[in-house]
């Protein structure tokens, strides 16, 4: 999933070290919107399909370094990238952020990217910061959409958290 920021780098490479791993085993990397808090290490997996969507009406694209090459294709809810985990559109925060849902042995789990930054913003009576959402309107409809099929939600910004039933 999304690839984070400047100081995020060796917190990736120490991550993958530990599960004994390297960029080069990654075999693709999904970008949940593309800010530069979310996208700065993708150059680490120069292997992997990277997958995006740019714009809210542009179908979505994936580059496969490997080739030198770009391809259009049509992300949307229920694309699978792999077995287990698959697309889920979630505009608001921008207007092509997407997740993806992962079936795990727990149940599902969102990787929602600022979709849902934070586990705060899991209360849909609280609101983001206007200034930090595309859409206040899909922000809250894509907030819902999450809610209702996770069972854990990864945030772009925090730590794993069990959704509350």
């Amino acid at each position: 999933m999304d690839t984070g920021w400047f100081y995020a780098n060796q917190k990736i490479l120490d991550s993958l070290k530990e599960l004994d791993l390297t960029p080069e085993d990654i075999d693709i990397v999904v970008l949940t919107h593309t800010h530069i808090d979310h996208t700065l290490n993708t150059y680490l997996f120069d292997k992997a399909l990277i997958y995006a969507k740019f714009a809210p009406k542009y179908s979505g694209q994936y580059h496969d370094p490997r080739k030198n090459i770009l391809c259009r294709v049509d992300l949307k809810d229920g694309t699978k990238l792999m077995k287990g985990v698959e697309i889920l559109l979630t505009p608001g925060h921008t207007g092509d952020s997407i997740s993806a849902v992962v079936d795990s042995k727990q149940g599902k789990v969102v990787i929602a990217g600022d979709a849902i930054s934070e586990e705060s913003l899991t209360d849909l009576n609280k609101k983001p910061d206007e200034m930090l959402v595309y859409s206040l309107e899909e922000y809250d409809k894509s907030r819902k959409k999450i809610l209702d099929i996770a069972d854990y939600i990864i945030p772009g910004h925090g730590d794993m958290f069990e959704v509350k039933k």
